[in-house]
């Protein structure tokens, strides 16, 4: 396990009384400053509490492995929650571990805790019962939802009330569902108590950025007033297919509520093909068209964004990224003005690094809410 210190003997989950967990907790921490073969002191280090749903033990593997990167960053107690609420028998287990790491050598190791909990048939209503006591007094709880949608059951209002953040992620979301539209409507009920963060969302940063600079110069920025249509396009048999096409509707999204654009309805030409949406703009209206381009060597990243502004003094703007998915090229083409481009390189960050910016900032994200309700109205339109 990556960042485990061996001879401390906190990396191996190992099974507890789901009833005592905070004095298995205790136990593990005196067996740590009891070890006689640990070569420096452990020091229990933590800033938050962080929540974390799965779907299933494969999930929960997974995350064990990310949360021992977060924890370089964003020392915590982590709790990860996986449900099987289909189960033939009704239970609760539960492991604890910890994960450590050594920031200076010859420094203490700083070590978080780790509880492992999983909730089979009917026993998952007891779930909140369990976890509320360990959330750590005083320091933030931020829940971490990764799975294919935010649904979570009633009795999961217990953990939400407490809740002040919580993490999603679209890529994850099941494709043909209305699962934005759903996150949409809990936001708007919850509107002003609790955060919500989609690493989808982090991902498209760099985009946004660069469309955003596209207009910087005052030669370019009435286009954006002009503009008539936008083309997004994808790789159609790309691995990363949901992810982009949350993407294309969270920027779609980006693009009307930041320009003020209304949405008037939607068309679909083929039912293989994501549909057309039409938008009335101060200056007439705004055609958003998604499509999938197929390609020779599919690399899951792909992603072309055009915006036009049609007309008498007609203009193209687009970012262009390549196969090796960290290069975007740009071009600038304006009446009366030479044609710009460059290529720029992106921060592609993995989803250890992404939680981690959203852990430390923490803050509410209007941008990003605007956005996901449009896209609601995008998706029932």
């Amino acid at each position: 396990m990556a960042g485990i210190i061996e001879p401390v003997g906190l990396g191996e989950a190992r099974p507890v009384d789901v009833s005592n967990l905070e004095a298995e907790l205790s136990a593990l921490w005196r067996t740590a400053a009891e070890d006689p073969t640990a070569e420096s002191a452990v020091t229990r280090a933590c800033t938050l509490t962080l929540l974390i749903y799965v779907e299933s033990d494969e999930a929960a593997y997974e995350v064990t492995n990310l949360v021992a990167e977060v924890t370089r960053q964003n020392p915590c107690r982590a709790i990860i929650m996986t449900l099987e609420p289909h189960a033939a028998s009704s239970g609760l287990e539960a492991w604890v571990s910890a994960h450590c790491h050594l920031p200076v050598a010859g420094e203490k190791q700083v070590c978080s805790e780790q509880i492992t909990i999983r909730a089979r048939g009917e026993a998952g209503r007891g779930l909140p019962s369990v976890v509320l006591p360990l959330t750590v007094s005083g320091l933030p709880i931020f829940l971490w939802w990764r799975a294919a949608g935010f649904s979570p059951p009633v009795y999961f209002d217990d953990i939400l009330r407490v809740t002040q953040h919580v993490i999603v992620d679209s890529a994850r979301f099941s494709p043909g569902t209305t699962h934005l539209q759903d996150l949409a409507a809990w936001l708007h009920k919850v509107a002003g108590k609790i955060q919500l963060t989609d690493l989808n969302w982090n991902r498209i940063t760099p985009w946004r950025q660069l469309i955003a600079q596209g207009f910087d110069s005052p030669e370019r920025r009435p286009y954006l007033d002009r503009l008539t249509r936008v083309r997004i396009e994808y790789e159609q048999d790309s691995a990363r297919l949901v992810t982009q096409r949350a993407q294309g509707l969270l920027l779609s999204a980006w693009l009307a509520s930041r320009l003020g654009w209304h949405l008037l309805r939607c068309e679909r030409k083929d039912a293989s093909q994501p549909r057309t949406f039409y938008f009335k703009s101060a200056n007439g209206t705004v055609v958003v068209e998604r499509s999938f381009r197929r390609v020779d060597n599919p690399c899951g990243v792909c992603f072309t964004i055009e915006l036009i502004a049609e007309g008498a003094s007609a203009a193209r703007f687009s970012f262009s990224r390549g196969p090796d998915g960290k290069v975007v090229k740009t071009l600038a083409e304006v009446p009366g003005l030479a044609p710009i481009g460059r290529s720029v390189r992106l921060e592609v960050l993995d989803e250890a690094e992404i939680l981690n910016e959203e852990l430390k900032l923490g803050v509410r994200d209007r941008l990003y809410e605007e956005a996901l309700s449009m896209v609601a109205r995008m998706i029932s339109s």
